[in-house]
């Protein structure tokens, strides 16, 4: 006879895991994979993989890249965007808070873009320094993922442009910084 049962075995497994490698964890379980099967599946090294399996901590202390998202959600055979939320989550951007205002998902990119741009410009006219105040930490999942692939696809401009319009690419460049900026202070605001 048994001392413990399922559910307090799943209790304690859960207990000290960031929801990146619980997520990771559940769909490793789920398709019966070892970690070796995640590494030859993933290319990820064996070192990566079990840095994120092994870390008992409730958050994390930097997002993880977004190859190493898409590459293990391929070997879990997952969306990398439902990855990529609970990598947000264990980074402290709170993904489930309710939405107050319209969500990034709402409007267009170049709409995106032209408001950050217009807040950017505000605040080096007002000669604030620093990055631009843009809130982040009341928006839900979606509109996180959005920001994300905002941000990934200005840079990806940007070092396009760099050569050709300079100007654009600072430009550009400036408006991913002030998301960068404000994914940290969400993050650091949530704990």
């Amino acid at each position: 006879m048994a001392w413990f049962d399922a559910e307090s075995v799943e209790w304690k497994r859960d207990f000290g895991m960031h929801a990146f490698r619980r997520l990771i964890q559940a769909r490793m379980d789920e398709h019966g994979y070892k970690p070796a099967d995640v590494v030859r599946l993933s290319g990820l090294s064996r070192q990566t993989l079990h840095s994120i399996l092994t870390d008992s901590r409730d958050t994390i202390k930097e997002m993880p890249s977004r190859k190493t998202v898409q590459v293990l959600a391929e070997a879990l055979r997952m969306p990398a965007d439902q990855l990529l939320i609970a990598a947000a989550e264990a980074y402290g951007v709170p993904v489930a808070a309710p939405v107050l205002v319209p969500t990034t998902t709402d409007v267009s990119d170049a709409e995106l873009a032209r408001e950050l741009l217009r807040r950017a410009v505000a605040r080096e006219e007002s000669g604030a320094a620093g990055p631009s105040s843009l809130q982040l930490s009341h928006i839900d999942g979606e509109s996180v993922l959005a920001v994300v692939d905002l941000r990934r696809r200005l840079l990806a401009e940007a070092a396009a442009e760099a050569e050709v319009r300079p100007g654009l690419a600072k430009t550009l460049d400036h408006l991913a910084n002030v998301i960068t900026a404000a994914l940290d202070q969400a993050a650091k605001s949530a704990t």
